[in-house]
């Protein structure tokens, strides 16, 4: 059974499925400067095992999401398409949205409902 990343800062980083090339990272929590390092090493953990034609982040218990945390996703988006990967985030609550919205970055991530096959 997979071992969920977390902090004393609350922040949960549990990933649940690899299948058929397809990756699923369920983050819950705020991510910001204390806890943005534990994203990019989940992050990096997922993308450096084996290949991954996909990979879903849930966000769907992120409460708060800064911009060290946006960078991470932005690095893990472009680590993701060098391997061929499409890194979806999935289920972002509106004020997390608003800030990807607010900072261009939606556009470039885009986002996506969860998938019931990851």
């Amino acid at each position: 059974m997979p071992v969920p990343w977390s902090t004393p800062s609350h922040l949960s980083i549990t990933p649940l499925a690899v299948t058929e090339g397809r990756g699923l990272l369920v983050v819950i929590g705020e991510i910001d400067l204390a806890t943005s390092g534990e994203l990019a090493a989940a992050l990096a953990d997922a993308l450096g095992g084996p290949p991954l034609s996909a990979l879903e982040v849930d966000f769907a218990g992120v409460r708060f999401l800064d911009s060290s945390g946006i960078l991470v996703l932005l690095r893990a988006h472009a680590r993701a398409a060098e391997q061929g990967c499409r890194l979806t985030v999935t289920d972002v609550r509106p004020a997390v949205r608003r800030v990807l919205e607010i900072t261009g970055v939606l556009a470039t991530l885009g986002l996506g409902s969860a998938s019931p096959a990851c």
